[in-house]
């Protein structure tokens, strides 16, 4: 790749952005129980989340300011900004494949959909999968997240809101996927693009 492209990537991954005045004052922990879980945060007690009957709990982490539980039926995003739980349902023949948690975001996949968490906003996006789509990987860093399946690439951010996709054609193929806090590259056969944390579209290097 010529150097002043590789200057103008690095150039727009290294942006600043608004989270830097966020202080490190809103750590999380989850804590599951028999019929709830609890987010602990260091800015205030714990906040509940009632296990509905026949729930169980899958999964659980922290990371930064955001909280994330798996369970039988459904997906809980906690965000210690807002101090709040918020859920998506999993549909019944809904499978959870891979998920990626950020400090400020969830990424999540099913065989059926993609989901992504906000903690800023608290607000869970999705976006369904067509009928021969697949994901491969789910990668992100920072304020931004993307998925890459057979069929095109999904970015996702805390800053903007739903997912913005670019696709792929019949022979192209992806080699690499890479970024920052701002911003993911994707580098293929025919082409590298880049989706940053503050953009609501995919850029375009060829």
């Amino acid at each position: 790749m010529p150097a002043m492209i590789m200057v103008s990537i690095a150039g727009l991954l290294l942006m600043p952005t608004l989270s830097q005045s966020r202080g490190g004052g809103g750590q999380v922990t989850v804590t599951p129980t028999a019929d709830k879980v609890i987010a602990w945060s260091a800015v205030g007690g714990g906040v509940e989340e009632s296990l509905q009957p026949g729930e169980s709990v899958v999964t659980s982490g922290a990371r930064g300011h955001t909280g994330f539980v798996q369970t039988s039926n459904r997906l809980l995003g906690f965000s210690s900004g807002l101090r709040q739980w918020r859920d998506v349902r999993l549909g019944v023949e809904e499978h959870i494949g891979r998920y990626q948690l950020l400090p400020f975001l969830i990424l999540a996949h099913t065989n059926q959909q993609v989901h992504g968490f906000q903690e800023t906003r608290g607000h869970w996006t999705s976006i369904s999968l067509g009928p021969s789509e697949t994901v491969s990987q789910l990668r992100g860093q920072g304020h931004v997240a993307v998925a890459i399946t057979n069929e095109r690439a999904l970015g996702f951010s805390t800053y903007t809101g739903g997912f913005f996709d670019i696709a792929w054609t019949p022979q192209e193929r992806v080699l690499s996927v890479d970024g920052s806090q701002n911003g993911m590259v994707v580098r293929t056969s025919s082409r590298t693009v880049i989706f940053k944390s503050q953009s609501t579209g995919w850029t375009e290097v060829r």
